[in-house]
């Protein structure tokens, strides 16, 4: 049933960072998003855009961190393609991105601290979406801590999203949606918190980035 469900979920819950412009439009699911071509070493090639050499660079080094990180990329590569599509300011961009890089890192690790030695980009990329609408990294573990270690909390993590996105607070999500963890609850009653069902893709997941 998850097939059949994060795309109608994730849709609807918009990155923040450049909400002057409006909610982003979901790019597509093969990398790199649309806008952005791919260097020979795998970052993101944004000479054909409006940046500069030295945000260039920060950027090469964001991709960087994320790959020796082992953390999923693609939700970089998003925020950036959302940035240019928009014409925020380069240094818009280059925050942006870098921000995403930190939350992927902090949910990682929360994730890790929870018991899974090995978290799915997929878990990874909807645990720092639910940062990004004001999860931390205690919300995180508590979360995981609800769920077999077998079972993926990507929908878990973009329901609560979803579900801050829309006015409720993170604790009370949270709690309502290990209350459904603990029952066994299949993704698609876990959907039903944030009226919707679990959508077929992860947020931004992307692949992996491999290792050097």
């Amino acid at each position: 049933m998850r097939t059949a469900a994060l795309t109608a979920i994730l849709t609807l819950a918009p990155a923040i960072a450049f909400a002057q412009a409006g909610p982003p439009t979901p790019p597509p699911k093969t990398p790199p998003a649309a806008g952005a071509k791919t260097s020979s070493n795998g970052n993101v090639d944004l000479s054909s855009g409006k940046l500069s050499a030295s945000a260039q660079t920060k950027i090469d080094a964001i991709f960087e961190a994320a790959k020796s990180k082992n953390l999923p990329d693609q939700p970089i590569r998003e925020r950036i393609s959302e940035g240019q599509a928009k014409n925020a300011p380069e240094t818009q961009i280059v925050d942006a991105a870098q921000a995403v890089e930190q939350r992927l890192e902090a949910s990682q690790g929360a994730l890790i601290k929870a018991g899974r030695a090995q978290p799915q980009p997929t878990e990874i990329a909807s645990a720092a979406q639910a940062m990004e609408r004001g999860a931390n990294d205690t919300h995180i573990a508590s979360l995981a801590k609800h769920a077999p270690a077998d079972r993926s909390l990507a929908v878990s993590f973009s329901v609560l999203a979803k579900m801050a996105a829309g006015g409720e607070s993170v604790d009370n999500a949270l709690t309502k949606i290990a209350a459904k963890l603990d029952a066994g609850a299949t993704d698609d009653a876990l959907a039903s918190l944030a009226g919707g069902t679990p959508p077929s893709n992860p947020p931004s997941a992307g692949k992996p980035p491999e290792k050097p």
